[in-house]
């Protein structure tokens, strides 16, 4: 028997066992009315969801676009506002000036008027005969003055007449295209407003289809994948139940105490996922074995050193522990303590369980070990048949000796 057949735990074989009849189960004829949900079930899930998510995004950009329009168009319509206050103002001027000119029209025009009537009665020749009827030299002066003013007065009567009559074309003439300006800002304003209550319609459209796509397919994928999680730790616990402890698995006696104590609150099961195919997010290696605990149990410090705090979409919230042989990395943590950041002792609560990141309904600690010793060439393979992923080694064999 090889070694990767000799490490691998009785209650892995009960996993797999059971893990085979559900698959059998899936694909069987005569399915029960809830059938468990299978990787595909998943999969089609998150395919759905992020398409779901591209559409919300593309309609959140077209949110951002129209308001970005609406913005623009709320700033045309004040100025347009602006510019017809001024125009109204204008119209209301020239109207006050074209009343006043028209007054001033008509008192000249009349005056002008009776001057021409008096001089049709009086004739041509009454003027002269009056300055014929001076009886002095200074007498006749007089009357030849008088009657070159009374000329001038008219003339200039006549050329106030002309120039009041000019003015008032010009003015109505300004006031026709004050009107025609003041309709076309009018008209202006009013296709901003309709195109700003339109955009206010699509963009309340869109949040509508934003909302529905979010409750139809968010709140699924997430339903499809807690139900699958909710399977697989029931077959987990199941199996580890059924076997009351883990097999113990060869491991190198200088290794053996690495981690002093369990690094999560007892009872706690777990078994050899080293290596475990993962399909969330993208698809990768389970590089840990995952804890099944209950939430908010007490997440320790497994040996002394510094511990810091981080987070990422698969993990959610995470612990490290920094310790002389390597460090450890625990995530989905519920919320941090105290101690989640700064110089531990082993057996410091350094976190609690949770179901953060991925994990969501399903809570556990993803534990990894990450050594800073080169991998020894015995070190037991998973149940998956890896010994090493990336810069993390199988940290199953540590687990059984320190959480018994």
């Amino acid at each position: 028997m090889s070694r990767g057949q000799a490490t691998f735990p009785v209650g892995l074989r009960v996993v797999a066992a059971t893990s085979a009849l559900l698959a059998l189960s899936w694909y069987a004829p005569n399915a029960s009315a809830n059938p468990p949900t299978s990787k595909q079930d998943v999969h089609q899930a998150e395919r759905a969801y992020q398409a779901a998510v591209a559409r919300v995004s593309a309609i959140r950009d077209q949110v951002a676009s129209i308001q970005t329009r609406l913005q623009t168009a709320i700033a045309a319509v004040e100025k347009q506002q602006q510019l017809l206050e001024q125009i109204t103002a204008d119209l209301l001027e020239t109207r006050a000036r074209i009343a006043d000119a028209q007054a001033r029209y008509d008192a000249i025009l009349a005056q002008l008027n009776s001057r021409a009537v008096q001089a049709f009665m009086s004739g041509p020749a009454s003027n002269l005969d009056w300055i014929l009827g001076a009886t002095s030299l200074v007498d006749l002066s007089d009357r030849v003055e008088f009657v070159d003013a009374v000329s001038q007065s008219d003339a200039d009567l006549a050329a106030q007449v002309d120039y009041l009559h000019q003015q008032l074309l010009f003015d109505e003439a300004r006031l026709e295209d004050l009107q025609a300006q003041r309709r076309v800002k009018l008209a202006q304003a009013k296709a901003t407003q309709d195109q700003i209550a339109r955009d206010l319609q699509q963009q309340e459209n869109l949040q509508a289809e934003a909302t529905q796509i979010a409750e139809q397919y968010f709140h699924k994928y997430r339903s499809v994948k807690k139900k699958r999680a909710q399977e697989i730790q029931a077959a987990a616990q199941a199996a580890a139940a059924s076997t009351s402890h883990h097999d113990p698995v060869p491991l190198p006696a200088e290794y053996r105490h690495i981690l002093k104590i369990c690094p999560v609150q007892k009872p706690v099961y777990f078994s050899d996922g080293f290596g475990a195919p993962r399909y969330t997010g993208h698809y990768h290696l389970h590089a840990g074995v995952d804890l099944v605990t209950a939430k908010g149990q007490e997440i320790y410090a497994p040996f002394d050193g510094v511990a810091r705090t981080s987070y990422n979409a698969l993990g959610g919230n995470a612990v490290y522990v920094t310790g002389q042989d390597g460090y450890v990395y625990n995530a989905h943590v519920d919320h941090y303590s105290a101690l989640s950041n700064g110089p531990v002792k082993t057996g410091d609560v350094i976190g609690y369980v949770g179901d953060t990141g991925d994990a969501i309904g399903t809570p556990h600690d993803h534990f990894e070990f990450h050594p800073f010793f080169p991998v020894p060439s015995d070190w037991p393979v998973s149940y998956y048949g890896y010994r090493v992923i990336g810069t993390a080694i199988n940290p199953y064999p540590l687990l059984v000796a320190a959480c018994g």
